[in-house]
């Protein structure tokens, strides 16, 4: 699948430099970092290219993959963990469709 993000993007937002290692992970995750904005906006934000993808999702996205990268687990010990990370969550909202509203944002 071809994500409107690259692999180099990420890494240089993960900020692992040019270690290549990761980078097999670092896809998996920024595909499921694409998966939950997605789900969150009810989007495909896959169909998007890196041309025409929003900065407001864009940056979400990237936060979303930083979160993953960061945490390995669900539960982190003596931190709260939300869903999905405040600021990508404020990020994405107005990019949100509801699929019962009438007009579509």
């Amino acid at each position: 699948m071809e994500l409107p993000i690259s692999v180099e993007t990420a890494r240089m937002h993960l900020r692992v430099g040019d270690d290549t290692s990761l980078d097999g992970m670092i896809a998996q995750y920024l595909e499921m970092a694409v998966g939950i904005a997605s789900d969150y906006t009810n989007r495909d934000v896959a169909s998007y290219t890196e041309e025409t993808l929003p900065p407001a999702i864009k940056a979400a996205v990237l936060l979303i993959l930083g979160t993953l990268f960061d945490n390995e687990s669900d539960a982190l010990v003596g931190r709260s963990v939300s869903q999905l990370p405040l600021t990508a969550e404020k990020l994405l909202l107005p990019w949100r469709v509801h699929p019962y509203s009438e007009t579509d944002v």
